[in-house]
């Protein structure tokens, strides 16, 4: 059955079909080139998820090629980027919400410019950077991979829900598609604070891509301990790219990403870490004992931050 709407709000690893709005006409990636057809149930062509990069930009790549949408030579629309390119590049979009529904998409263009996509005409199912814009629509077809996924510092250090979560922490699941969305992302390290480890068999999926796993176990609304923040530090700072979360990437995720602030010198309050989604007021206190407990060390000469037992 062909999803309905057409209005579904994009956020990053969640799959969308892109129907011109009304019909079950497609945007199917066909090698390298862009058409229109008829909606095929499963087919991975007609898929594209959605990335944002540090710069906020919005980038959809075909689930079955693997390549974004963009604009190439003579203003075409094709498929060919392998990568979203970080402070520009063509294959970064503007989603704007018609007044009729759905949505219009502008793509990038030389200088940052922003230029329509288009229907040739009626009767055509073939695209192009034009000059009017045709109405899309934006259909989502399963829940997202990292909900919440956000960059805490762009390209280092990003925090989101537990992948697949659905509220339980128990719902956490490494598999193929969690693998490919990290993989897009370029995280090679998590640190999770989930009260569920990972199975041998999922840690295994994260060893063969290279992507390393550290578990430092929380209960929902509870704080961790001394020990426990230097583990988070140890497992973060000479690690690359890395995604902290726990259940629903609030409270104990926000404790982490407090802690890690902390621990490269920022002067954080309570303020601060309840920005960062701390909750209760026993994580609230363990982030100020560290707090003081990093300013005694640096009071102290030849200390090493990677260690403050």
């Amino acid at each position: 059955m062909f999803p309905p709407g057409g209005n579904d709000h994009l956020a990053p690893g969640e799959t969308y079909l892109i129907s011109v709005f009304g019909t079950n006409e497609m945007l199917t990636a066909v090698g390298e080139d862009i058409c229109l057809r008829e909606y095929q149930k499963g087919h991975h062509d007609q898929m594209w998820i959605c990335e944002i990069n540090s710069d906020n930009r919005i980038g959809m790549h075909n689930r079955h090629t693997g390549f974004f949408l963009g604009r190439w030579v003579q203003d075409q629309l094709k498929c060919g980027a392998s990568k979203f390119i970080v402070g520009g590049g063509r294959e970064w979009l503007v989603l704007r919400q018609h007044g009729l529904g759905g949505y219009e998409l502008w793509v990038n263009t030389d200088n940052y410019k922003l230029e329509p996509i288009q229907r040739v005409d009626s009767s055509s199912p073939h695209l192009k950077i034009g000059e009017a814009c045709t109405q899309f629509g934006l259909h989502k077809i399963k829940n997202p991979v990292f909900r919440r996924f956000k960059w805490v510092i762009p390209d280092r250090l990003a925090r989101s829900s537990a992948p697949f979560y659905d509220g339980e922490d128990a719902d956490e699941s490494i598999n193929e598609i969690s693998i490919e969305f990290l993989n897009n992302y370029g995280i090679k390290n998590i640190i999770s604070l989930n009260s569920v480890e990972l199975s041998p068999r999922e840690k295994g999926r994260l060893r063969a891509a290279e992507i390393t796993y550290s578990h430092i176990k929380a209960v929902e609304c509870t704080a961790v301990t001394q020990e426990q923040f230097d583990q988070i530090w140890n497992a973060y700072d000479k690690a690359g790219a890395t995604i902290v979360y726990c259940g629903y990437g609030d409270g104990r995720t926000g404790m982490a990403i407090s802690a890690i602030q902390l621990f490269q010198g920022r002067a954080l309050d309570d303020n601060d870490y309840r920005e960062n989604g701390v909750q209760s007021p026993s994580q609230l206190a363990a982030l100020n004992a560290l707090s003081d407990r990093i300013n005694r060390w640096e009071s102290l000469p030849d200390s090493a931050p990677h260690c403050l037992c």
